[in-house]
């Protein structure tokens, strides 16, 4: 079987073949012998018809089975004399008989990029510095001490910037455009842009037991599609706290457990700061080495399995809205700037896992069981399940593979930066 393919686009295949009569006629002849052996036509037992009764009696079957057939074995065909990574299956575009008993057989498919990588020799991080600043350290303390402030309920004083805004909130729409809302406890502080800034302005100057009102502008879509939905609020404050902060000093720091007053604390969070630096600096190092790697080159992708994912994404945040209590539905939200802000993020990623891929293979890096099983014995660890169920459920879904190969990318990472990241000085 011959056959030959087109790139219409850097991501989409076209494949055409044609099947001879000879191979056709062949293949005929295996799928009616299995059919015969296992019809059942009225007045013969089983497999016992004329094979010229069973050809008659299951035709159209016959025929199918004979497309279905052909058109696995030239997808088979394609992907070992390709070297292609196909992304999606083959999508049949046309299968037409021929009188001289031949087929043509066209499909298409989408397949991920061929990435030429930038060789890691001439590969240089960015300088990093690891030692905390005077001010990042004092930040720290700062908020430190925020965490571990109180609030104190007050009874009779008006709500103002910094103080904590217990409210009930209904909502509505003047134009019927969508159904009304209630949220019986909004928790937040004035100030500091947790709510929209018209509900804040509306709270601000009122005490516990008051209600205040107001309204703000909602837009959707772009250009000559763009229109502006109004939302009415109406909001009940149930109470006012003020944050009573914590001096900072020695009675701090023993609270906290540490010997040495406030000297120790600050060592400590030195310590501690300069451990998120080198966790910060590793992964600037590994997105240096992604645009490295790229050479400055946009990949192309696939557009069927970023839809895919991108679609994923968007039903894992609209639960996460759903498991805080937000109607997703009713969330005046802007869902086309929420589905392209995750388009991007798949497509970021997705890109990063083919150079890493590549990179990978270059380097000839792999993943042993004993080590996907160690990774998937943490990952039970820290969500409280079993291994065995962990591990049963991720083989049932593919996701040991996925596993394997997110931890193949890392290595990778990993190979290239552990000279530069034990270099003297790092």
């Amino acid at each position: 079987m011959a056959y030959k393919i087109e790139r219409p686009s850097p991501c989409r295949v076209v494949v055409s073949a044609t099947v001879p009569a000879a191979e056709v006629q062949a293949e005929r002849e295996h799928i009616l012998a299995g059919v015969a052996r296992r019809a059942a036509v009225p007045g013969f037992r089983p497999g016992k018809a004329p094979r010229s009764l069973v050809e008659r009696r299951y035709a159209e079957d016959i025929r199918q089975e004979v497309e279905e057939h052909l058109l696995r074995h030239t997808w088979q065909a394609v992907r070992e004399g390709e070297k292609l990574r196909p992304a999606t299956p083959l999508g049949v575009r046309e299968v037409s008989w021929k009188d001289d008993g031949s087929l043509d057989l066209s499909g298409e498919f989408e397949v991920f990029p061929e990435v030429e990588l930038v060789g890691v020799e001439g590969f240089v991080p960015p300088p990093f510095d690891l030692t905390p600043s005077a001010e990042e350290v004092e930040k720290a303390l700062e908020a430190l001490v925020d965490r571990q402030s109180t609030w104190e309920p007050l009874e009779d004083t008006a709500a103002e910037d910094g103080m904590l805004v217990e409210a009930e909130v209904w909502g509505s729409f003047p134009g019927g455009e969508r159904e009304p809302f209630h949220e019986e406890r909004s928790l937040f502080v004035v100030g500091a842009q947790e709510v929209f800034p018209e509900i804040e302005a509306a709270v601000v100057g009122h005490k516990p037991g008051e209600e205040v009102t107001t309204q703000r502008q909602v837009s959707h879509g772009e250009g000559e599609d763009q229109h502006q939905d109004t939302v009415d609020y109406r909001v009940a404050i149930r109470s006012v706290r003020r944050k009573r902060r914590p001096e900072l000093g020695d009675d701090f720091a023993a609270s906290l457990g540490l010997e040495g007053g406030l000297a120790a604390l600050r060592e400590r969070v030195e310590a501690d700061l300069g451990q998120q630096k080198q966790r910060v600096r590793f992964e600037r190092w590994r997105e240096s080495l992604l645009e490295h790697l790229s050479g400055g080159r946009p990949l192309d992708l696939p557009e069927t399995p970023v839809e895919e994912d991108t679609r994923k994404e968007i039903m894992d945040f609209a639960r996460s809205l759903a498991e805080r209590g937000i109607d997703p539905e009713k969330a005046s939200l802007d869902w086309e700037k929420v589905g392209a802000e995750l388009r991007t993020r798949v497509e970021t990623r997705m890109r990063a896992e083919l150079l890493l891929d590549a990179l990978a293979d270059a380097l000839d890096v792999t993943v042993g069981e004993r080590e996907v099983d160690r990774e998937v014995q943490r990952q039970a660890s820290r969500m409280g399940v079993p291994f065995a169920e962990v591990r049963g459920n991720l083989l049932k879904s593919g996701g040991l593979g996925r596993v394997a190969a997110m931890m193949r990318r890392e290595k990778a990472v990993e190979q290239v930066l552990r000279p530069h990241l034990e270099a003297p000085g790092a």
